[in-house]
């Protein structure tokens, strides 16, 4: 991940969200033009470590599709989410879903709505093929948020910044809704009556299964940015993060200001309605001492009492969505941002999708791979080093409580050389700027402890010396950009610069002599001194550099439009032929010397995983000709050479070389 990235990834963490009203233009609706995409030969791994959003069916009960909080694809499970199906992206550029909603009457049938990041655009999807491949059925100046589909399957509604669209004819053809609000963030539909969530307040059109009348702005306590809105009979609830919630037992007609035990100040992060009619608030507040409380409460008797659930908070940390499957209605289903659990207690929960966590790198410990994802943590498996997998396998266990969502960035992963079970990594940390952790595992991966913390930089590249492993380097970007040495085995750090480095991505160490390979975005430099001082190699942006463990003199150094191979122990570096001009992001050796690259989505679109069989001259990226995610950024072959794994923008795959 890159300096880049790395902004990117706060700001989506952020928990406030901006909901404006704003002035729109109309919208073209249309028949459907088809983004298509294939399945994938390559194994889906997992892990099960993303949130998102919710939509189930009637008509097949086990299904549940996931919208993740990435926004990028659908994951689905027909099991109950015993097993999950990797869907197809979008195929709009730049296109990240916000709703979904699936038909009551045909499970097949489901819908997006979504906006162009960057580009102010919205667009409604629908896929006839369980989320396979889908159609752009409404195209819009500005951006969806939401869609709702009537019980019937014959009404289709969905809400954006330039109002409210309608579809009467099961979602084949749309009109704009005449007189209905700008700035619609969520959709609920009650009965005959469709209650729109905005910017500015919650509006009411009623009969909008027939002769729908004018939207009407209700009057409530509170003047609402809506950013949750649900109903469950006549009970509805409205509530946004920082200014609080409502609620209504008359479906809509009148509205009190939700209150309960919880503080005044606290942050409302989720309110909702249960299928057994519970009502739940989840509160964040600030105790004595500045201690952040978090908890989950519960009402069944419409907010008049309420019942604690802090075992919920402790295990899932924040809720994104709810909802129950048909055929399970006591056992609710729960989005947060590590995974999609399920519970009937909100005391015990079970983890069960969805896999969607971006990967940022990986290595293998004995018999486990080890996965760093962006935002939850580092997951360990052994599966995805077995030949047969078992049902399940992709939830890469879990210990009943997932890591916070803020602070646990898993930027860089290395094994100690010649130290079985030891593993290092970095994590991204939440500071007054940015910093970052040095964490050890003493058996591979299961369990971790910080060695140091490390002030004013961000680490996405951490080496150790095969000749003395007390010696750690950590890569180090913005605002402390150089390289953090440590002599004593990551006890304390020395940060070492100098004047050309802007942003280093990434540190190999030499193994025949302890000098460093130092990547960063002006070029490849060399350091004898640990860092202090470095001499450029070339120019350009460098994001990784790999050297053959089989002939130290062979280094292969990878980033922006580059490939670049040295034969001569870095004497001297050749361009690769005729590759595409993309990001590489990450570079690896197979045990029989065969190279391997991920190009990722940053300056544009990845292609995958390319290939060298000649030592880095020649690429082909024909292994990833059915890759699902061509967004790759790590990759890495399994000791033995039986597997090639890439690290996604949505989890981890794996291809069989032999």
């Amino acid at each position: 991940m890159h300096l880049k990235t790395m902004k990117q990834t706060l700001l989506v963490l952020g928990l406030s969200t901006a909901l404006a009203g704003a002035a729109a233009l109309p919208a073209t609706a249309g028949t459907g033009t088809p983004n298509t995409a294939t399945a994938t030969q390559w194994q889906p791994m997992g892990p099960n470590a993303s949130g998102g959003h919710l939509a189930f069916t009637p008509a097949m009960p086990s299904r549940v599709y996931v919208l993740p909080d990435r926004g990028m694809r659908i994951d689905r499970s027909d099991d109950h989410g015993l097993t999950w199906q990797p869907q197809a992206k979008f195929g709009i550029p730049d296109g990240v879903g916000m709703r979904l909603a699936a038909d009551p009457h045909d499970p097949d049938v489901v819908y997006v709505a979504g906006r162009v990041v960057g580009g102010g655009q919205g667009f409604l999807l629908r896929s006839d093929d369980g989320a396979r491949t889908f159609h752009t059925m409404v195209d819009s100046p500005t951006e969806m948020s939401d869609v709702v589909v009537s019980p019937s399957g014959q009404y289709v509604y969905a809400a954006g910044d330039a109002g409210v669209f309608v579809s009467s004819d099961h979602g084949l053809h749309w009109q704009q809704i005449p007189g209905s609000p700008n700035g619609a963030t969520r959709l609920v539909l009650d009965g005959n009556d469709l209650f729109v969530g905005t910017g500015k307040g919650i509006y009411l059109i009623e009969d909008a299964l027939g002769n729908a009348g004018p939207a009407r702005k209700l009057p409530t306590p509170l003047d609402l940015s809506v950013e949750n809105l649900s109903a469950r009979g006549p009970v509805l609830v409205a509530s946004n993060i920082f200014q609080g919630a409502v609620f209504s037992t008359d479906h809509g007609r009148t509205w009190t200001q939700l209150s309960g035990p919880w503080g005044a100040k606290d942050a409302m992060t989720y309110t909702g309605l249960t299928a057994a009619g519970e009502l739940q608030a989840q509160t964040v507040g600030t105790a004595a001492g500045g201690k952040t409380m978090k908890n989950l409460w519960v009402s069944r008797d419409l907010g008049q009492t309420w019942t604690p659930k802090p075992a919920a908070t402790k295990a899932l940390d924040v809720y994104t969505d709810t909802g129950s499957f048909p055929d399970r209605p006591q056992e609710q289903v729960i989005a947060a941002p590590a995974g999609i659990y399920t519970t009937s207690d909100s005391v015990r929960f079970q983890r069960i999708g969805a896999p969607d966590a971006e990967v940022d790198s990986l290595t293998v410990s004995g018999s486990a791979l080890i996965a760093g994802t962006a935002t939850v943590g580092s997951y360990r498996s052994t599966a995805p080093l077995t030949a047969n997998l078992q049902p399940g396998y992709q939830d890469w266990g879990w210990t009943g409580q997932s890591p916070f969502t803020i602070g646990n960035q898993i930027e860089a992963l290395a094994t100690v050389p010649g130290a079985k079970g030891s593993v290092l990594r970095t994590r991204g940390g939440l500071c007054m700027t940015d910093c970052f952790a040095l964490e050890r595992s003493a058996d591979g991966g299961a369990t971790w402890r910080t060695l140091a913390q490390v002030p004013g930089g961000a680490s996405f590249s951490v080496a150790v010396d095969p000749r003395d492993t007390s010696k750690i380097y950590a890569a180090s970007t913005f605002p402390a950009v150089g390289v953090y040495a440590s002599q004593d085995g990551g006890a304390t750090f020395q940060l070492h610069q100098f004047p050309e480095l802007q942003g280093v991505a990434s540190v190999a160490v030499d193994p025949r002599d302890g000098s460093l390979w130092i990547g960063d975005v002006t070029g490849l430099y060399h350091s004898t001194d640990s860092g202090a001082t470095g001499v450029k190699v070339f120019d350009g942006e460098v994001y990784r550099i790999a050297i053959d463990p089989t002939d130290p003199h062979h280094i292969v150094a990878v980033g922006n439009n580059m490939i670049k191979v040295s034969h001569d122990g870095g004497a001297s570096f050749n361009d690769a032929t005729d590759i595409p001009e993309l990001t590489y992001d990450d570079v690896t050796f197979a045990p029989d010397g065969t190279l391997f690259a991920a190009s990722r989505d940053l300056y544009g679109p990845g292609q995958g995983v390319f290939r060298s069989d000649d030592g880095g001259m020649h690429w082909s990226n024909s292994v990833s000709a059915q890759l699902l995610d061509p967004d790759v950024h790590s990759v890495l072959v399994s000791p033995d050479g039986h597997w090639l794994f890439a690290g996604t923008g949505s989890g981890v795959y794996r291809l069989a070389l032999s």
